[in-house]
């Protein structure tokens, strides 16, 4: 039980977007700024981190407008929480066409591109299955994409704006076994949001990645090698969404690993390799 008992310390540690308790680091960054008021568009909103994190945008007092495809969910979400709702199959251009058409005349502040696909199975095992590549690279990176360069003139014709991009720490060790068309794509969309803000359409214009660690939602259910693997809440994962909408940093990721998984990488990959192969 003692051994247990540590090894869940350790990985609740590892995990933590920050190593300062809580009441010492919201008192050293401030409480950021007030989201009440703020239009928000968070995709991907009818379960897990999307859901959470609409609810407790909305408690906070934004004006949430959630997107997903499962119209009976988000009429749930609407009534539960108050919030707008768009349907939208974010795996069709022409669909997400139209919702940018309609989110425009909304002068969107913040836009989380949060609605994703994980499929885990190794490269060998994918030699006939090119379709999932190019069905995840389309969810996950082709319709935030597209949905921000919906977005982004009239953030910028209004002096403001944001997009938080969902991504994944496995991306700070430059590999992630059986996972690969997941990380992929997300590792696209985190170097998107970097460029963008490189870029600089406009000094308070910018984006920030959040890098989840395991996150406990309906999209791990069917693995049943995580159902005992210490994972993040989504209530937690909802925090971390809304800690990156009012204090817009650059990325969002656990302390401990963003310090660590570079580093590693670098100095013996295959290390990294090894590790990650283990953990996934």
């Amino acid at each position: 039980m003692p051994s247990l008992s540590l090894t869940s310390t350790l990985m609740d540690l590892v995990q933590r977007r920050s190593l300062l308790p809580g009441p010492v680091e919201d008192a050293l960054a401030g409480p950021g700024r007030d989201v009440a008021g703020l239009t928000i568009v968070v995709t991907g909103a009818s379960a897990g981190i999307g859901r959470q994190a609409a609810t407790l945008l909305a408690e906070k007092g934004a004006r949430v407008i959630a997107v997903a495809r499962r119209e009976d969910e988000l009429r749930t979400l609407a009534d539960e929480t108050g919030c707008e709702h768009r349907t939208c199959d974010l795996s069709k251009e022409a669909a997400i066409e139209s919702l940018i058409a309609d989110l425009v005349a909304e002068e969107v502040d913040v836009l989380v591109n949060n609605a994703g696909h994980s499929i885990r199975r190794t490269v060998l095992d994918s030699v006939d299955r090119l379709h999932d590549y190019q069905r995840t690279m389309q969810l996950n990176y082709f319709a935030p994409v597209q949905l921000t360069l919906g977005l982004l003139p009239g953030m910028v014709e209004r002096g403001h704006g944001q997009f938080v991009n969902v991504c994944t720490w496995g991306i700070m060790a430059n590999t992630f076994p059986r996972f690969s068309a997941y990380a992929a794509s997300k590792n696209a969309l985190a170097i998107f949001g970097r460029s963008l803000n490189a870029e600089k359409p406009h000094p308070a214009v910018r984006a920030t990645n959040v890098l989840y660690p395991l996150v406990r939602t309906e999209m791990i259910a069917p693995t049943a090698e995580y159902d005992d693997v210490h994972a993040l809440s989504v209530e937690e994962a909802g925090r971390w969404i809304l800690r990156a909408i009012t204090h817009q940093p650059t990325d969002v990721a656990p302390a401990a690993l963003r310090a660590i998984l570079p580093v590693i990488d670098y100095f013996t990959p295959g290390t990294a390799d090894r590790a990650l192969a283990a953990l996934t």
